[in-house]
């Protein structure tokens, strides 16, 4: 198991400023990170490279500095927004063109699996989402297909009521319901799972082959607030040990973008370091859990 982390981790500061994707892959590098996970939300930023005309050539930017670095990319996470609520919109237009060229992206870049948000139709049932989410991504996971990537359907939790694969039951059917395990999977977010019953090792074993792509972040147990693992309230002995039982096999993936947000740019490294020590301690309580089974 490789320790990896978002290339958010040093990105967010205070207000809505954010720091480039090369500051996050060179301080990354520079404490020892190998393996980064590519978040492609920054193409939501309307400054953003992925916008304009030479995306591609951007994307082959960032590439060549990870190599120059000597770093390796896992996984990726693509735009999101409201499918349901937004379609027919300009803005739809412009969303789906960006997650088009996330996913191209992150097959330029190397990484196997490009995480997405399944969406809600609220005011409708459980069964209405499943079929909206199998119609919408069904070409999403075509042009992932044809990248040769796949889509890590990730769990989200009850912000409102009546959110969709808040369930854990409801993100292993949709995911089995696309019928190609190749290519459509499930990312297990750690912090949006604790706002749902925080049942970690029940989850992970449900979820089980289909597990492709992890997240790990904390929380209190009231809010998403990705902070480091250790700073919420996550048993994560008892986490990693449903990780084990599940029989993941890939990386351990932080998404901890808030819990360094304040800290001065010249300080953000000292998140990064942090984050590598509890990463190992996390591996260790997975292989002991690994070696114990």
């Amino acid at each position: 198991m490789e320790i990896s982390t978002s290339t958010n981790i040093v990105a967010f500061q205070r207000g809505r400023q954010r720091l480039p994707v090369e500051f996050s892959i060179s301080t990354c590098a520079e404490a020892g990170y190998k393996v980064l996970d590519i978040n492609f939300c920054m193409a939501m930023n309307p400054e953003s490279p992925l916008r304009g005309d030479g995306w591609e050539a951007y994307v082959r930017s960032i590439g060549r500095l990870a190599d120059a670095c000597g770093i390796r990319f896992n996984q990726s996470h693509l735009p999101y927004y409201d499918v349901h609520a937004q379609r027919g919109t300009a803005q739809s237009d412009l969303m789906e063109e960006l997650i088009r060229r996330s996913i191209l992206g992150t097959a330029m870049l190397g990484a196997r699996w490009a995480v997405t948000h399944p969406f809600t139709v609220y005011g409708e049932s459980a069964a209405v989402s499943r079929q909206a989410n199998l119609t919408y991504y069904a070409g999403h996971v075509r042009t992932a297909r044809e990248a040769g990537i796949g889509i890590a359907l990730e769990n989200d939790y009850a912000y409102r009521p009546g959110v969709y694969c808040a369930d854990i039951a409801e993100l292993t059917d949709l995911c089995d319901a696309f019928g190609d395990p190749a290519h459509v999977g499930v990312c297990y977010d750690f912090g949006h799972a604790n706002l749902t019953g925080g049942r970690h090792r029940q989850n992970l074993n449900a979820i089980a082959s289909r597990l492709k792509a992890i997240h790990v972040q904390d929380n209190h147990g009231n809010a998403d607030e990705h902070l480091l693992p250790f700073f919420g309230a996550i048993d994560w002995q008892d986490a990693m040990r449903g990780l084990a039982e599940s029989g993941y096999s890939g990386d351990l993936t932080f998404e901890i973008q808030e819990f360094g947000r304040c800290l001065p740019q010249d300080m953000k490294h000292l998140t990064v370091e942090l984050s590598l020590e509890v990463g190992k301690r996390l591996a260790a309580y997975y292989q002991a859990a690994k070696d114990a089974r």
